[in-house]
């Protein structure tokens, strides 16, 4: 029979036990292995993908080449710029923002370096080269496909352009106002040219301006006004089958179509 000096250290080793393992087994759930597909096709990662703030990060240099683009690497910018055919991708490291040919892009998460090799958001550079990113919650897995329907395709184009921050920038800038909440984008014309290489596209946009009030107590920005404006721009492409924005956001024409005080 043990006495009771000896069953407590036994506890006290046990629950040392416990704490060392625990973390552990918690670090391993949170990256477990992600599959990953491109058409389909399972991709297999010498360095493993990770999971950052819900973000799937993956290594650079090999997504971009099964994506079919070409890379060079600035070691004194920490920067990669990726090539195929009219579309460029900019990325840098711990840098929040991305370029597409000219227009910028705000990242949920910066790309980063871990075990010597560079990785970034999965999400973000594969719908910016124009695919459709899916996540299967049966499998748990990445489904990233590219739709054949050049509507579709130039859709998902103009989508990820109104959310891009150089647009942002230029409804600032268009209302005035000292900050925007994009509320809807609506795409009300694809005319699409005769050969199926170009289109122009009209879409509308809504948004809440906020403006700065001055008071005894201090500034506040506060909503003032909602807005609706009518894009047009052009969109062409390239001989890789990818469509690609020729109308940079501040060069768009614009028509106010609706202009009213804010109402909570």
């Amino acid at each position: 029979m043990l006495r009771l000096k000896n069953v407590q250290w036994i506890s006290i080793g046990l629950c040392l036990c416990m704490l060392l393992i625990t973390p552990l087994s918690a670090s391993a759930q949170d990256n477990p292995q992600i599959p990953i597909y491109i058409s389909q096709e399972k991709q297999q990662w010498e360095q493993q993908p990770f999971i950052i703030q819900g973000n799937t990060m993956v290594p650079m240099r090999v997504l971009f080449e099964k994506l079919g683009f070409t890379v060079s690497w600035d070691n004194d910018k920490q920067m990669a710029t990726a090539t195929k055919g009219g579309l460029t991708i900019i990325l840098t490291i711990n840098k929040a923002t991305a370029v597409v040919n000219k227009t910028t892009y705000f990242l949920e998460v910066s790309p980063v370096i871990r075990d010597g090799s560079t990785f970034m958001p999965l999400r973000f550079v594969s719908e910016a080269a124009g695919a459709d990113v899916a996540w299967d919650e049966t499998e748990r897995s990445v489904q990233i496909s590219f739709d054949n329907v050049p509507q579709k395709r130039i859709r998902k184009l103009i989508d990820n352009v109104t959310q891009s921050s150089s647009f942002v920038q230029s409804v600032v800038t268009l209302t005035g106002g000292d900050g925007i909440k994009k509320n809807d984008m609506v795409i009300k014309d694809i005319v699409m040219n005769g050969d199926n290489t170009s289109a122009k596209i009209k879409f509308e946009a809504g948004f809440t301006v906020s403006k700065a009030i001055k008071s005894t107590s201090g500034i506040t920005i506060s909503p003032a006004e909602s807005v609706v404006y009518e894009f047009t721009c052009d969109v062409f492409k390239d001989a890789y089958d990818q469509w690609i924005l020729q109308t940079q956001p501040d060069a768009m024409p614009y028509e106010l179509k609706e202009k009213k005080p804010f109402m909570q």
